[in-house]
């Protein structure tokens, strides 16, 4: 599977974009500022200690323990077996022969969100067997506290059935009642580490919420961030933010060439980026910044602008695997879901934000 391993228009709501960004980037500034807890709590008044005993008074003090650790809803050993039990049966049934429909509905059963939505598109594109894939010892990331449905990821070596290796970030998930399954997949771009991730002396890592400020994207703005940088470049009002690459920037260069080259073909050309509904997942790494896992969805158009010039424009190859049809009759319409993994440095830190990681596809088409 991709498995375990349009113009006016486009610039208003370009404008309405930037105009939500800089409004939720306001805010949360103003709440980190006003955050202090000694000024809500009202404890550290002047003439008293943190403790409500007067200044200087020691009467009051009293040898203390360091508190426990609260027990982690999931665990170590818990995550170990439900990933191993995602790829095994992941390898086991992509390598069956013959590929049955059951083979098929099974490996769908192990994905969830993104990942399922690609291995879906796999499954309609292809009529044999997926690439079988072979797994290295993971380093588990599974975070003490957390809110929601229960999750933890994975950083592990995937080799291809070509020999390669590529460093893998995984992402299980588990909602009451539903057993684990692999929400997304994330492939580290060739020469990238994964960031060391905050770790407490039991070996767990530190979640961050969505809304986290002391990072400087939140953990739910670097989608829509990454959307504004794909679409606009670097002249948009993500510049600065994210780091120029071809994730990024890399996008909107890609567009603009598009679009030159599709009036000579009579076509109309346009690709827009979105945030996905999918589930944003962050960890704090050593350096105080976070490692973010999130998802865009990318809807691209292809429409003829003038009949008979551009009758006969035939469909890409990539979108062909999803529909029976071989040309545009006046529009095509196909729609990318893409899984990305970023590093975000600390707040303050004068650094842009990275992508490490991307694994994606198509995964819907549309003819008109």
């Amino acid at each position: 599977m991709a498995r375990i391993g349009e113009h006016r228009e486009v610039d208003v709501r370009g404008r309405r974009r930037r105009g939500v960004l800089a409004l939720a980037l306001a805010l949360a500034a103003a709440t980190a500022a006003c955050s202090d807890p000694r000024s809500v709590s009202g404890d550290a008044r002047p003439g008293r200690s943190p403790s409500g005993s007067p200044a200087g008074d020691t009467s009051a003090a009293r040898p203390t323990t360091a508190p426990s650790l609260p027990a982690p809803p999931v665990t170590l050993d818990e995550a170990a077996k439900a990933l191993a039990g995602v790829l095994g049966a992941d390898g086991v049934l992509g390598a069956a022969t013959p590929h049955l429909d059951a083979d098929r509905r099974l490996m769908r059963e192990q994905t969830r969100d993104g990942q399922e939505a690609l291995t879906v598109a796999a499954f309609n594109g292809s009529t044999g067997a997926l690439p079988s894939y072979t797994w290295g010892t993971p380093e588990l990331l599974v975070p003490r506290g957390q809110d929601g449905p229960l999750w933890f990821a994975a950083i592990v070596d995937r080799r291809e059935p070509s020999g390669g290796v590529r460093t893998a970030v995984l992402t299980l998930m588990r909602s009451p009642g539903e057993d684990w399954r692999l929400s997304s997949t994330s492939l580290l771009d060739e020469g990238t580490r994964p960031p060391e991730i905050t770790k407490d002396a039991d070996g767990y890592a530190t979640s961050l919420g969505e809304d986290d400020a002391t990072v400087a994207i939140s953990p739910r703005l670097m989608a829509p961030l990454h959307a504004t940088s794909a679409e606009e470049g670097e002249r948009g009002f993500a510049a600065g933010l994210i780091e120029k690459s071809p994730h990024t920037t890399g996008f909107a260069d890609e567009i603009a060439k598009r679009r030159r080259d599709g009036k000579s073909a009579c076509l109309g050309y346009d690709s827009i980026f979105a945030a996905s509904s999918y589930p944003v997942h962050a960890l704090r790494t050593t350096d105080g910044g976070a490692l973010v896992v999130y998802s865009l969805i990318r809807t691209t158009t292809r429409s003829v602008k003038i009949d008979p010039c551009a009758s006969d424009a035939r469909i890409p190859p990539d979108a062909r695997k999803l529909t029976t049809e071989s040309f545009i009759r006046e529009e095509l319409r196909t729609v990318e879901t893409q899984l990305y993994v970023s590093t975000v440095p600390a707040k303050d830190s004068g650094r842009p934000a990275r992508v490490i990681g991307y694994l994606g596809g198509l995964t819907k088409v549309i003819v008109s």
